[in-house]
């Protein structure tokens, strides 16, 4: 009987009653002392227990096993088979723990690196500790302004939505939009570059920007241009007054927004501030219902957020996809939305400056945003020609509106039941007629030029818009 780890004949032959295989009994138990309890051919669980003595004839045991010199030469091949099958298997094993002690070192080197890591960590977290503690005052002097903007429009915020909830009271339109006409016409800007782009009202007063670089600040009840804002090096895209002190915003494709103020004199508009931080022109504006700060869009893909008092940009975020077309601010002041080239609106959160919905159903650019003033609703135009409703309780457009060419401004009259939409040349007014049905009431076609902005005095005392034929119009 030939032992299946050396290939030579047994002389106290073994045979594993599992497998079958016959061993050299002083070599399987030396095997099962150095590498365990398995079996070396067939790699299954093998203990002393397993092994039968095998018996042989006295003229076997006797019998010097023979030379492999007077072997024949089967034999010898034989031989040489076993050693040979002896070797490979042990060449497998060798590579088997090769293989496992590679993995060990991988993972011990991943360990390893890791605690590097977090070794470091905690050096840095430690020297900080250590700098605060010497200089407190120095980390109190650099906490970031934007957690005191956060506050102030969080306190600002809740005392907003509590009273369009408990306090808020509808006033009564008495007015007949349907009868209203073409009252009077205004060319206030200059005729060498034509087009007047934005308009903006307070009370019996306009004012408006255009191409020529100028805004002008128009009286409706004397007809008298009040005040001429020169100062921007490009054309005005948009205008804006504060509505609770005689202060005036202009917005320029020059990449800046300027803060005028009446000072004693109403006809005395002086420059106070110029707020600066785009890349590209500004597209609009709007002011946060506290008073204190100034939202802009810009061509360059960001949206900014100024400090009125010290003109100071304490926050700039981009959106990361196309050019913003307009900026307004939820009657909160909790969360604005942005209009985007790309055919998306954007609404973000003013706290954290994160984006937190997206309002996809436009197909070409969003032109126009106008937020109702009970807080529920967002209307967009876009040069789709479509004028969108959206749920802001159930993220989702609930009306669509539908022009004959690009809309290019949208606005809802103060207390939300009317909208007026400037499309091409005319100007429409929309009625709410139930929950979503919109009704147009009126329809105004007296400009040359396509239509560039409306906006409705606050109960329709009259409604303003402006056009790229230079002329203001006021209807009543």
């Amino acid at each position: 009987m030939i032992c299946g780890l050396s290939g030579a004949v047994c002389q106290e032959p073994v045979v594993n009653i599992k497998t079958g295989h016959v061993y050299e009994k002083r070599l399987i138990e030396e095997h099962i002392k150095t590498h365990g309890n398995v079996c070396p051919l067939s790699e299954t669980p093998l203990t002393l227990e397993d092994l039968l003595p095998l018996k042989l004839s006295t003229l076997a045991t006797d019998m010097a096993p023979p030379s492999k010199a007077t072997s024949s030469i089967p034999s010898l091949l034989s031989a040489l088979q076993t050693e040979y099958d002896a070797h490979a298997l042990e060449m497998f094993q060798v590579k088997k723990h090769l293989q496992q002690t590679r993995q060990e070192l991988s993972h011990a080197l991943y360990q390893y690196d890791a605690a590097c890591r977090v070794i470091a960590r905690l050096n840095r977290e430690i020297e900080q500790l250590k700098e605060r503690n010497q200089t407190p005052q120095v980390a109190d002097a650099v906490q970031d302004p934007w957690d005191a903007v956060s506050a102030h429009v969080a306190a600002r915020a809740k005392e907003l939505a509590h009273y369009r909830k408990k306090e808020r009271r509808v006033e009564e339109i008495t007015k007949n939009v349907a009868a209203m006409n073409s009252t009077a016409t205004h060319t206030l800007h200059q005729s060498d570059k034509p087009g007047v782009l934005a308009l903006d009202i307070k009370e019996h007063r306009i004012i408006t920007g255009g191409n020529d670089k100028d805004a002008k600040i128009f009286n409706t009840q004397s007809g008298q241009i009040e005040a001429t804002l020169s100062g921007h090096s490009k054309k005005v895209t948009d205008v804006l007054f504060h509505p609770n002190a005689d202060v005036a915003f202009t917005a320029s494709a020059d990449k800046t927004v300027k803060l005028w103020s009446a000072g004693s004199s109403e006809r005395n508009y002086t420059l106070g501030h110029t707020f600066s931080g785009h890349e590209g022109s500004i597209t609009s504006m709007s002011l946060h219902p506290t008073g204190s700060y100034l939202g802009t869009s810009s061509e360059d893909g960001a949206w900014g957020f100024f400090d009125l008092g010290t003109a100071t940009l304490l926050k700039k975020v981009a959106a990361k996809a196309s050019e913003m077309l307009a900026l307004q601010f939820h009657p909160d002041g909790a969360i604005f939305a942005t209009a985007q080239s790309d055919s998306t609106i954007r609404v973000w959160d003013v706290a954290s400056a994160n984006e937190v919905a997206k309002f996809e159903g436009h197909t070409k650019a969003v032109t126009a945003l106008s937020f109702s003033e009970n807080g529920y609703h967002l209307a967009s135009g876009s040069a789709d020609g479509l004028v969108k409703f959206w749920d802001l309780r159930k993220l989702k457009s609930v009306i669509d509106l539908q022009q004959d060419a690009p809309v290019h401004a949208v606005n809802f009259e103060f207390n939300g039941s009317y909208l007026g939409v400037a499309s091409n040349k005319a100007v429409t007014i929309y009625k709410e007629s139930g929950k979503k049905n919109w009704d147009i009431v009126k329809t105004f076609a007296d400009h040359q030029g396509n239509v560039t902005d409306v906006k409705l005095a606050r109960g329709l005392e009259f409604i303003a818009s402006t056009s790229l034929d230079r002329s203001l119009k006021i209807y009543a």
